[in-house]
């Protein structure tokens, strides 16, 4: 009977991880939006916005939670300091873009693609790599119209390059098997 229900209770943790509204969801970086640019070659002493977005959506979503790489630090010379446009209505946000911040909106965004922000850059010249990062306590949380309780997983698509910058791969939710699942709990 205790074989019975626990194999119930990981059965039921394990649908509500994959409940979402939005089970294909990516996140990236994109200089031209909708078009889904991931990388721009700037004139020197030019203004470029590097916009959050969130893509294939199904069901809509209303917040999300994630963290930008600091381009001053991460290439200095390369940019004049950045600042931060959130997109979503209402203007929702909790935390900072360089080290975690959450926007919600108080309507639904029910676009297939939608970008909750942008940063603007004025690019002095040289190359840089901007990256979508985890949220620290909230990583690749994308919050369901259909239920707000109800948290999306996204996949990070892809960085954005500037001035032919390598950009690390983007690095997508890892798919567990049921062996690793039943180990956990041996």
């Amino acid at each position: 009977m205790k074989r019975l229900l626990i194999a119930g209770l990981v059965m039921l943790v394990a649908t509500m991880a994959f409940a979402g509204g939005n089970p294909n969801v990516v996140g990236y970086i994109d200089f031209d939006p909708p078009n889904r640019i991931h990388y721009v070659t700037p004139a020197p002493y030019t203004t470029v916005l590097a916009y959050i977005c969130f893509g294939d959506l199904d069901m809509g979503m209303a917040g999300a939670s994630f963290m930008v790489s600091d381009v001053m630090v991460d290439c200095p010379g390369v940019f004049a300091p950045p600042s931060f446009t959130n997109l979503l209505p209402g203007d929702l946000a909790i935390g900072n873009y360089l080290t975690g911040i959450t926007l919600a909106s108080t309507d639904c965004m029910t676009d297939a693609d939608v970008c909750v922000a942008y940063v603007s850059l004025y690019y002095l010249g040289g190359a840089c790599c901007i990256e979508l990062l985890d949220h620290p306590d909230y990583p690749r949380w994308l919050l369901d119209c259909n239920d707000p309780a109800e948290v999306d997983f996204y996949q990070h698509l892809a960085h954005g390059s500037i001035g032919g910058a390598i950009c690390p791969d983007a690095s997508p939710v890892e798919d567990a098997t049921w062996g690793s699942i039943k180990a956990m709990y041996k």
